[in-house]
């Protein structure tokens, strides 16, 4: 049997309860694809995590969350409205346009915090002052699916 490719997505106000539905959908995701509660509770968190940086960082009135299943892995995006520069990384930000607020202590603690349970973490924020965080899930924690005798 092969893989099945498919993307999710969820756009949501910028709002703290926001990033709580947020992480509670993208954890019900996993769990049908058949990961174990732990991979889904890790996908939950980490979804939580990253949607309430933005919520904490960014001006737009609301974010989206997208989930791309390929293979093994899942990327997961969670973004801003106002996020146009996939590039730009935050500290080149502040330096170019005298961006008054500097996050690197916090997006490092996000850093750390997603990598516990995820891969390839980014956080960028963009000229136009629009966040994103991407990172990976790998799927190798897949539950096989019981075999029905009949």
């Amino acid at each position: 049997m092969g893989t099945v490719d498919f993307s999710w997505a969820l756009t949501l106000p910028r709002e703290h309860i926001s990033t709580l539905l947020a992480g509670r959908l993208a954890g019900a995701m996993m769990m049908g694809l058949g990961l174990s509660p732990g991979a889904a509770g890790a996908m939950r968190s980490n979804v939580q995590a990253a949607g309430g940086y933005l919520v904490m960082h960014s001006r737009a009135p609301a974010f989206r969350v997208v989930l791309s299943v390929s293979g093994t892995r899942c990327r997961v995006d969670v973004t801003d409205q106002a996020f146009t520069h996939p590039g730009q990384s935050a500290t080149t930000t502040a330096q170019s346009n005298g961006h008054p607020q500097d996050h690197r202590a916090e997006q490092a603690m996000l850093r750390r915090q997603l990598a516990n349970s995820a891969d390839a973490v980014e956080v960028h924020h963009s000229q136009l002052g629009g966040i994103q965080v991407r990172f990976q899930i790998p799927l190798l924690q897949i539950v096989p699916e019981p075999k029905v005798e009949g």
